[in-house]
């Protein structure tokens, strides 16, 4: 962190005016960074010593308290500061944090009687009454404000709450994207809208919205908790894994992001290591492999036959040299072997372990589709170009399925086989291989 924006920091203090707007901006450069958020804590704790000897300013305190999410500590020194909207409504917000709801009723009326925003208060007295399960309370609200609320994220935010508590999804989603098309930071819209599209398991849109919440300086938890099970869904260990220490970072405390970050990093773990089995399994299956599947000229696999070459891991042991040592062994058939070995992307000499997976892939996988001469262009298309969804291509990912011809050698059942592929998933790349006019494999 620079002077200057320690300096920055250091103005919260003294900033006049101290209203909504001035506290909004201190709050996100408290975050920007831990080293920003430490360096206010360092402010703050200089500041409390003030207020303390009588040298300073409860409410500022108090705010101060509630941006680190100090909750108690600011009620304690928000109830010492002199009457006004900004004391009544920020002990609101504390109250709120902490879910002491009729408490958080009473305050929100003073900051109103204060005057703080009427709207704003009686609108997050409102959401606390949905939550509690007062809906026609809310609604008498929501109706009261109408005029005023068209213009309103706030409004519209309410509107959608009572919607998604009503089970109307759709209404809550249109009411939630009015919401922020009237204020793209209205956090809680965001957060609502795109826990609806997960229940719903659009993935993308879920993602982008939790993905917004998260680059913001102010740490959304919650969202950074469902992005965080996303992620871990998709296979995305290292995204989710630092999703949740973020988490840590602001609330070091928090259970179950402790839990869940344990339960990530095993699940890598178990991945790699699945991973590292299925291809260690691949390789020998490929080197295992009869020479006498392979197209070989009669000349050629009789020699190696006379050579007692019976694998393909067999084969690879050899060098051009050894080979060409052999008797009526030539150029002609050392040739044709290192052609029908450069297909597969092998060569003479080899090392197993120095096999590349995507080769096992290709040359494991026989061609058992056949390909309309007008569509044969398209099996060199990599799958990455087929606008597949998150889940999609990270499935075929996992079963090293790189291009469009390999992955209509796979047939229906082969590919609901592997794990987190569904139907949705299934359909979806249905679909893409009939736009190009191909299909997956047969049952066999």
């Amino acid at each position: 962190m620079t002077d200057e924006q320690q300096a920055d920091l250091s103005q919260f203090f003294t900033v006049e005016p101290f209203g909504r707007a001035e506290i909004d901006s201190f709050g996100d450069r408290t975050h920007e960074s831990l080293r920003a958020r430490e360096r206010f804590e360092e402010l703050l704790g200089d500041y409390r010593r003030r207020v303390e000897s009588g040298d300073g300013d409860a409410l500022r305190l108090g705010v101060g308290l509630y941006l680190l999410g100090r909750f108690e500590e600011a009620i304690e020194s928000l109830r010492k500061a002199r009457k006004s909207g900004e004391r009544f409504y920020y002990t609101a917000r504390c109250l709120m944090a902490l879910q002491r709801r009729e408490e958080a009723l009473e305050a929100l009326s003073a900051a109103a009687g204060a005057g703080w925003d009427a709207v704003e208060c009686d609108l997050l007295a409102a959401t606390l009454h949905v939550h509690a399960g007062d809906e026609a309370k809310a609604r008498k609200l929501l109706d009261k404000h109408a005029r005023a609320g068209e213009e309103r994220a706030d409004w519209h935010y309410l509107r959608g709450l009572l919607a998604e508590y009503a089970d109307d999804h759709d209404a809550a989603l249109e009411a939630y994207k009015q919401a922020l098309a009237l204020d793209g930071r209205c956090a809680a819209a965001a957060f609502r809208a795109a826990r609806l599209h997960d229940i719903r398991g659009e993935d993308e849109e879920a993602v982008a919205l939790y993905r917004a919440l998260a680059a913001r300086p102010r740490t959304h938890v919650n969202a950074l908790i469902n992005l965080a099970v996303i992620y871990e869904d998709q296979g995305e260990f290292d995204q989710a894994a630092h999703c949740l220490q973020r988490v840590l970072a602001v609330e070091p405390e928090h259970a179950r992001a402790r839990l869940f970050l344990k339960d990530v990093q095993s699940s890598k773990e178990m991945v790699v290591d699945d991973t590292r089995a299925q291809q260690t399994e691949s390789r020998d299956r490929l080197l295992q492999t009869p020479i006498n599947e392979f197209e070989l000229s009669v000349r050629a696999r009789n020699c190696l036959k006379k050579m007692q070459i019976v694998t393909l891991g067999d084969l690879l042991k050899l060098t051009e040299a050894e080979l060409l040592a052999y008797k009526n062994f030539g150029e002609t058939s050392l040739n044709e072997i290192k052609a029908l070995l450069a297909k597969k992307g092998l060569h003479l000499g080899q090392r197993p372990e120095d096999i590349d997976p995507e080769t096992l892939a290709a040359a494991e996988r026989p061609q058992r589709v056949s390909v309309p001469p007008e569509s044969a262009s398209a099996l060199s298309k990599p799958v990455a170009e087929l606008e597949l969804s998150v889940r999609a291509r990270r499935c075929l990912q996992r079963l090293n399925i790189s291009t469009v011809g390999d992955l209509i050698q796979c047939s229906e059942a082969e590919l609901l086989a592997a794990r987190n592929f569904g139907q949705t998933s299934l359909n979806e790349i249905k679909t893409r291989l009939a736009e190009l006019g191909l299909s997956l494999a047969p049952k066999q």
